[in-house]
């Protein structure tokens, strides 16, 4: 009786990339000096760009799943959520926004 090891790991590459992720979230949450109105403008025009990317990912992967063209279900699903979860924390960073904006107004000149 033989016992084999399996290399292939099925959820290697999501590991990686979850790995990845969590090295970009901590580079991006290094402190940046300058123009705070530039890097905030910068900072809201990257997070749109990204959570736009993530919703064409998924867009792309969940076609390519529906269409046969790939067998990875798995990984279309957690684009999908990806893409789900990055759309909702852009809707909750909206309406924080529109509420200090509505305080701001309200305030007595």
């Amino acid at each position: 009786m033989t016992i084999t090891t399996i290399s292939t790991n099925p959820f290697a590459a999501h590991l990686h990339e979850l790995k990845r992720m969590s090295q970009e979230a901590q580079a991006a949450s290094q402190p940046t000096t300058g123009n705070p109105t530039t890097n905030f403008a910068g900072t809201l025009n990257q997070a749109l760009q990204q959570v736009n990317d993530l919703q064409m990912q998924a867009d792309q992967k969940i076609t390519d799943v529906t269409t046969g063209q790939s067998q990875d279900t798995l990984g279309a699903v957690v684009a999908l959520q990806r893409a789900d979860l990055s759309m909702q924390l852009l809707a909750q960073v909206r309406n924080k926004a529109l509420k200090v904006y509505e305080e701001i107004i309200k305030m007595p000149v």
